[in-house]
């Protein structure tokens, strides 16, 4: 669409201009500040190029309002012209706006903790993500769909000690003091009854064993959690694990300390130069 509006303007437009969103949407679809440009070549006034330019749109269909508002031209599309290209949009759906766009994107959703199922909160985050990657990978951006995996806080050794305590108060007979926090629902029992088919009750006889049920139950979880997404066709290019990321931090951080562009100290503190990359203030 904006293609189109671009040919109509450069068939009265001279030299290069740019075509811009009105910040104030009542003003029209497109403005463009080009009559500023001519006015340095024609040694007139903006406001009054302006004015001229829009008298030359005045018999184009695909406008239905041109108005020079302080040297802006601002156009409002017609019903025809968004109806026709509504139509095109219908009938070429799978060629419509592909390869428009470039460049590279992280784009991370769900990462839902590994400690329990995904609920209907989750499944929205999935389609709203999924529906972004796709239409963005249309458009042409190179997107990589990432599930960041939230295994390094104590979250997982509390799903640890639930299948613990269940498999404990199901499995054995032995005395369970309940913790005020802690995982309940069916499907913690659900998972200590795995376990004591996979390990043997004797599992839920040592709280030595807890860690490994946090292990075990984090990727019992992951498993699950893959399966309900591929279920609904959500499919994530990278797993990665927040755990795995604290392993590699030094490293990086030595690193990163090396290259003055990339962070600096201030304070006593160091501090991350996001400013450099489009982030409103540098972070610590």
């Amino acid at each position: 669409m904006k293609k189109s509006v671009l040919n109509t303007l450069q068939k009265h437009i001279e030299g290069d201009f740019t075509l811009e969103k009105p910040k104030d949407a009542s003003l029209g679809h497109y403005a463009t500040p080009a009559a500023f440009g001519l006015a340095k070549l024609h040694r007139k006034s903006p406001l009054i190029i302006a004015q001229e330019l829009a008298e030359k749109f005045a018999d184009e269909d695909i406008f239905t309002k041109v108005d020079a508002l302080k040297g802006y031209l601002n156009f409002k599309l017609s019903d025809t012209f968004l109806d026709t290209k509504a139509t095109e949009a219908i009938l070429n759906e799978a060629d419509f706006g592909k390869g428009e766009k470039s460049g590279t994107i992280l784009l991370e959703y769900v990462s839902a903790n590994p400690t329990g199922p995904l609920h209907i909160g989750h499944a929205r985050g999935a389609v709203f993500g999924d529906t972004l990657c796709k239409i963005g990978r249309h458009l042409g951006y190179e997107i990589t769909a990432e599930y960041y995996v939230n295994d390094a806080g104590n979250q997982i050794r509390l799903l640890g000690l639930s299948i613990y305590l269940a498999g404990r108060d199901r499995f054995t007979g032995l005395e369970v003091i309940w913790p005020e926090e802690y995982y309940r629902g069916d499907y913690i029992y659900d998972l200590a009854q795995e376990a004591k088919e996979a390990f043997g009750e004797q599992i839920f006889e040592d709280e030595k064993n807890i860690d490994m049920l946090s292990d075990w139950g984090k990727e019992k979880m992951l498993d699950l959690i893959r399966q309900n997404l591929a279920a609904a066709n959500i499919t994530f290019d990278n797993f990665v694990s927040e755990k795995e990321l604290f392993k590699k931090w030094d490293e990086t951080f030595a690193k990163l300390k090396k290259n003055p562009d990339a962070v600096y100290e201030k304070e006593g503190k160091v501090w991350l130069r996001s400013s450099l990359k489009g982030d409103e203030k540098d972070r610590v």
